[in-house]
């Protein structure tokens, strides 16, 4: 029988996905597993690689790029693993980790979902962890207050005194710059590498595609955490996640699609009355950065200043429309 079954959704992203296939047969040995690479319409050469260098692999070929929900449920569909293991194709596989967390498991029958410790390819920390969204939390993000974190004296306060404040919001989010030793439950793992207990789909159902990027993983943990699930972060298990860097340039699609799936986890969640107030807290927000990035436009006159600029327009004409979150665009 397959103990696990891990699905890579692959989107341009032939050398990394390479990388990341080895890196799962050399250090994935005492387990019996499967790979399904789920690609999602790709434009480079990732089939035909995967094909000549990959033989073992389950390929499926998406005519449509439907997005991570869309990609990782074909995958769902045709896996047999007892565990389904999530997997990004921008990761890095270490040592004996998905043996480890399938063990982990395996003794913790009400364990519904394990998230290793991520860490960035200089082996830094990242983010591993998150928190169920709250209107506060969102407008934090939207108006940038947590840019005070950037502070060290400050940041320090509140990774030291953070579960003493009384604030769920603040305690949540401090977590994860705070080094967990053990295994803890949390209310959201990371989507990038993501390990599920079988009887958790069979629950609660596979991931809800009207989500394209962002927040799909955030909505299967509230639902398994409603169906009475336990998510637990597993920092005895390391994994690399080579997340793209920073830019100054706000990409058009992933920042628009970042809020259209806010709106849509708040009207699924929450209902319609904290849907309009998280859409007008949007607008507002949006507004100032407008006003903001016109003004700069005086001084300095830029491209990406004018592309930041009509992002923001565009993301504010889709929080008026009522039917944007309703399907996928693409």
């Amino acid at each position: 029988m397959v103990d696990v079954s891990i699905i890579i959704v692959n989107y341009n992203t032939r050398d990394l996905l390479k990388d990341c296939i080895k890196s799962i047969l050399e250090n994935t040995i005492h387990i019996n597993y499967e790979i399904i690479v789920v690609d999602n319409a790709s434009k480079d050469d990732s089939i035909t690689m995967l094909k000549n260098e990959f033989k073992q692999v389950k390929l499926i070929e998406s005519k449509i790029n439907g997005g991570f929900a869309y990609a990782n449920n074909l995958g769902i569909k045709v896996s047999g693993g007892r565990y389904v293991f999530l997997l990004n194709s921008d990761t890095i596989i270490l040592e004996d980790v998905i043996e480890k967390m399938v063990a982990y498991m395996d003794e913790n029958k009400k364990i519904g979902l394990l998230g290793p410790k991520l860490l960035n390819g200089d082996r830094t920390h990242q983010t591993s962890i998150s928190a169920f969204p709250t209107f506060k939390r969102e407008v934090y993000h939207m108006y940038k207050l947590k840019n005070v974190l950037k502070i060290p004296f400050i940041k320090s306060f509140f990774v030291k005194f953070a579960d003493k404040i009384g604030s769920k919001d603040i305690e949540q989010y401090m977590k994860n710059f705070q080094s967990i030793q053990e295994p803890e439950e949390v209310q959201v793992l990371v989507g990038a590498a993501l390990l599920i207990r079988r009887k958790v789909i069979e629950d609660i159902g596979m991931l809800d595609e009207r989500y394209f990027m962002y927040y799909e993983e955030i909505d299967f943990c509230y639902q398994a955490y409603k169906a009475g699930w336990s998510r637990v972060y597993y920092p005895y298990g390391e994994i690399v996640h080579l997340i793209g860097q920073s830019s100054e340039k706000i990409g058009n699609i992933t920042f628009y699609e970042r809020y259209r799936s806010m709106i849509l986890y708040f009207r699924k969640n929450y209902g319609r009355s904290k849907e309009i107030q998280v859409r007008i807290n949007l607008v507002i927000a949006l507004l100032l950065r407008v006003i903001g990035v016109t003004f700069m436009q005086i001084f300095k006159s830029s491209e990406i200043i004018k592309e930041n600029r009509k992002v923001y327009i565009n993301t504010i004409k889709m929080a008026f429309n009522k039917k944007a979150i309703a399907t996928n665009r693409y």
